[in-house]
């Protein structure tokens, strides 16, 4: 019986009958640190075949010792290596339908079927056998033709849908992180030339070349696969903060009442709206799951979209931007120097907090779903249908911040409705274009809200979303 023992950290011997036939001198790697996974399987390998497994693996490390035809050696035993690892699952009978559960499959979710589940599971087998070879600095072969015995093991599913399976899995879980961590990455992008979609290459090959060798057969692979993803990212995200972080004592009180304050005041004003973007992110993330017939093919989807986004809203500028100026006292003029991306975000997250407070005005709030798809006007000519009511309003009101007069309230209020017709709109989350909404509605509301608010009524309407707001915080 083959029995593979740990000599000291990176040494192990390979023992048959408890004769010692073969040095393992290993390499640092992932497969390293776990190698007892291997050794284990291995072992299971020789107490259910028997000896002529035994004889075979312990021949094909000798032979690959010191030999420079290793490579013809291993192409010659891959069939073997094969029939073994697939007469020893058949003997094994491993039910992997505990994995499976197809009832909770939601429309174009991405569903490993039991088959798929099995071929990972074999594919895992073929790559223990051969690891004991790659992963050892006295047996392994060169990059190049490690790479094409790897190939050869792996043609089956390296031919088939399921390595895409694979790869949509880890990129949907990657871009979850982009959602909630998009201001490191937009960093990272900018400081490491390195995108989402290059680190989403990165974690799918390191998966396939080390992560698949340590799958076990009472184990989901996938949720293994999933949660390898999850800690990479944010161990990458971390590393990435922490490097970015200088630690010096000889910052003085002067320097953070002096010249550095702008700085400091900037860089709490952009953490506070990366902050708030990714509350909204998060709860569009969590509204998506929650419905049944979506999927993470629709947050990729929504991620996607969200990154053609072009255009500012008019609303942000009239309405979302004063709003959260006033609820966050970070200045008007800094919002503007947010990318229409993110001011789409706070659009949608800003509707839900005058949704939670107000029971009117709900033609106008609906529009904050939306982003445009075309330039809007930055001047218009446009004449509010309803200026009877608006006249009557201010007389009924009588103030604007202040001031008596009635003009320039007008004209502000011409300019905004002005600004949002002719435009067409796309929803932000479901990316639907605008319909049903009139513009009569929408001009009505915006008469009333702002002639309220100009009054300065709605104070303690913003306190209570300035609460909302702080608990989401």
């Amino acid at each position: 019986m083959v029995k593979i023992v740990k000599e000291f950290q990176k040494q192990w011997k390979v023992l048959n009958d408890d004769k010692e036939e073969t040095i393992l001198k290993l390499s640092s790697s992932t497969i390293t640190n776990k190698f007892n996974i291997v050794s284990s399987y291995i072992e299971s390998l020789s107490k259910t075949i028997g000896p002529d497994f035994d004889d075979w693996f312990c021949n094909l490390l000798k032979s690959c010792e010191d030999t420079d035809e290793k490579y013809f050696i291993l192409v010659d035993n891959i069939d073997k290596l094969k029939a073994y690892v697939d007469l020893y699952m058949e003997r094994m009978n491993f039910d992997f339908s505990v994995f499976v559960d197809e009832s909770k499959a939601k429309k174009n979710s991405i569903l490993f079927t039991v088959d798929d589940i099995e071929r990972i599971i074999r594919l895992s087998g073929y790559l223990k056998l051969y690891s004991v070879i790659s992963n050892s600095e006295n047996l392994k072969l060169g990059q190049r033709l490690h790479k094409k015995v790897y190939n050869l093991i792996a043609k089956d599913i390296a031919e088939s849908e399921l390595v895409y399976k694979i790869f949509n899995v880890i990129k949907t879980k990657t871009f979850r992180y982009n959602i909630t961590d998009r201001y490191m990455w937009d960093y990272i992008k900018m400081i490491q030339c390195k995108s989402i979609d290059v680190h989403v290459v990165e974690i799918f090959n390191f998966i396939m070349n080390y992560i698949l060798v340590l799958c076990e057969e009472d184990k989901n692979p996938i949720t293994y696969f999933v949660s390898v993803v999850e800690e990479s990212v944010k161990w990458f995200l971390r590393s990435v903060y922490k490097s970015s972080i200088v630690y010096d004592d000889s910052v003085s009180t002067e320097d953070i009442h002096a010249i550095n304050i702008n700085n400091l005041k900037t860089y709490s004003y952009n953490d506070t709206l990366g902050r708030l973007k990714g509350i909204a992110l998060k709860q569009i993330h969590d509204e998506l799951e929650s419905e049944t017939e979506k999927s993470d093919s629709t947050i990729t989807e929504f991620q996607n979209r969200l990154s053609l986004v072009e255009y500012i809203s008019p609303l942000c500028e009239c309405l979302v931007f004063p709003i959260l100026s006033e609820l966050t006292q970070i200045p008007y003029n800094h919002f503007k120097t947010l990318t229409p991306d993110h001011s789409a975000v706070l659009a949608v997250y800003t509707k839900k907090l005058l949704e939670k407070t107000f029971s009117e005005y709900n033609s106008l709030f609906s529009m904050l779903d939306y982003y445009p798809v075309e330039p809007t006007a930055l001047a218009t000519t446009y004449k509010i249908k309803i200026a009877n009511d608006h006249i009557n309003l201010m007389n009924k009101v009588n103030n604007f911040y202040g001031f008596k007069t009635k003009i320039l309230p007008h004209k502000i209020l011409c300019y905004f409705v002005g600004r949002i017709s002719r435009i067409k709109f796309k929803h932000t989350v479901s990316g639907k274009d605008l319909v049903g909404i009139p513009l009569s509605k929408i001009e009505s509301d915006i008469v009333n809200f702002y002639t309220y608010y100009f009054a300065g009524k709605f104070k303690s309407d913003i306190d209570n979303m300035r609460k909302l707001m702080n608990v989401d915080f």
